[in-house]
């Protein structure tokens, strides 16, 4: 009854957060709103002690720094001067593989190499857990966990995190469409103002 009873608690304490993230994304479109949502309720329900949501860019093949939760200054100024590229650290193999990347300990020798392996060990992490932020068969970015302490991933984390990777990644789309439809809206008002004064100026000659 107890176990029963705990499950019950995770599963609800899922569906709010999950609740939370729906809200957000329906109600706002400022994306790093929406993302820092994500980024906080996958932390906590993950029982990770930080979490960061990346946006990948295709042209430059590097994943940049959209949302982050309690990952410390070091950290997040490390990866924001030298964002991660694919093939490199666990968001570059992430990105290779498009599948959940995990690395139970960070110390372990030969478990993971990368640039940003020495200031993780030096600010505690240990753990590691990337997903990929998947829309239509395209990467749009990475979702990462950190862990204080040695160890895997729950497969039930996991699933529960790409749950929150596949809202990321339909923030991140959506925020894409809006900036693209801005920018056609600009262009067409350029060309009609143009249109305009053109005309103006035939019709005073």
């Amino acid at each position: 009854l107890r176990a029963r009873t705990t499950e019950l608690t995770r599963s609800v304490a899922q569906l709010t957060a999950l609740g939370d993230v729906g809200r957000a994304l329906s109600s706002t479109l400022d994306l790093d709103m929406v993302l820092q949502t994500i980024v906080t309720r996958a932390s906590q329900l993950a029982g990770g002690d930080a979490c960061s949501v990346y946006e990948y860019d295709e042209v430059t093949e590097t994943f940049h720094l959209r949302a982050t939760h309690n990952l410390g200054e070091e950290v997040e100024a490390h990866l924001r001067r030298t964002p991660p590229h694919k093939g490199e650290g666990i968001q570059g193999r992430m990105a290779v593989t498009r599948e959940p990347v995990q690395i139970p300990d960070i110390a372990a020798e030969d478990a993971y190499r990368g640039p940003r392996r020495d200031v993780l060990l030096r600010t505690g992490t240990r753990a590691l857990l990337a997903i990929p932020l998947l829309r239509e068969g395209e990467l749009i970015g990475g979702l990462t966990v950190n862990k204080k302490t040695p160890g895997a991933f729950a497969p039930e984390v996991i699933e529960l995190l790409q749950t929150f990777a596949t809202q990321s990644a339909l923030a991140i789309q959506n925020a894409r469409l809006f900036r693209e439809i801005a920018d056609k809206g600009r262009l067409l008002e350029a060309a009609s103002r143009h249109k305009s004064e053109f005309l103006a100026n035939m019709s005073h000659e």
